[in-house]
């Protein structure tokens, strides 16, 4: 009988989840250049070409309540470490969307990583990734937009 429940214990250890203690990341993102306090910092956060920059498998939205000097940081934790791209939106209206002007030129703020400044057309992933390691890592992205501030 103890072989048997040797045996048992053995094969029920085989199908319990097994936990392993992975590597992450916390990346911390000074926002600068930010000319409107109303409304909401949109941000995606891409780890593959075909995701950028409509589709983003992480989103997050935070609050400007921290603006100070058209300046925020936001801090991104436990993220793998990898290649990754970012965009932003100054969503001033918090309609959680790109608005249009004439001839379709961004209405609102934004931003990518690397501070690609992209014309007229979005950029590519491969312009606008960068590596996170492990630990702890900070970048600087500067708001981008095609209207004066009032």
């Amino acid at each position: 009988m103890r072989a048997s429940q040797a045996i048992l214990l053995l094969a029920s250890m085989c199908f319990m989840p097994v936990v392993v203690s992975g590597q992450s990341a916390a990346l911390t993102i000074e926002i600068t250049n930010i000319r409107f306090e109303k409304g909401w910092i949109r941000l995606g956060l891409y780890n593959h070409p075909d995701q950028f920059p409509v589709n983003p498998p992480r989103t997050f939205n935070f609050k400007k309540t921290s603006l100070k000097k058209e300046m925020m940081e936001i801090i991104l934790d436990d993220i793998q470490p990898g290649t990754y791209a970012i965009s932003l939106l100054d969503d001033e209206n918090g309609n959680d969307q790109m608005d249009y002007r004439l001839f379709k030129l961004p209405g609102e703020g934004f931003g990518f990583s690397n501070n690609i400044k992209p014309g007229l057309k979005n950029p590519p992933y491969d312009h606008c990734s960068f590596r996170i390691p492990e630990g702890q890592s900070r970048i600087r992205i500067e708001m981008q937009y095609f209207r004066k501030k009032t």
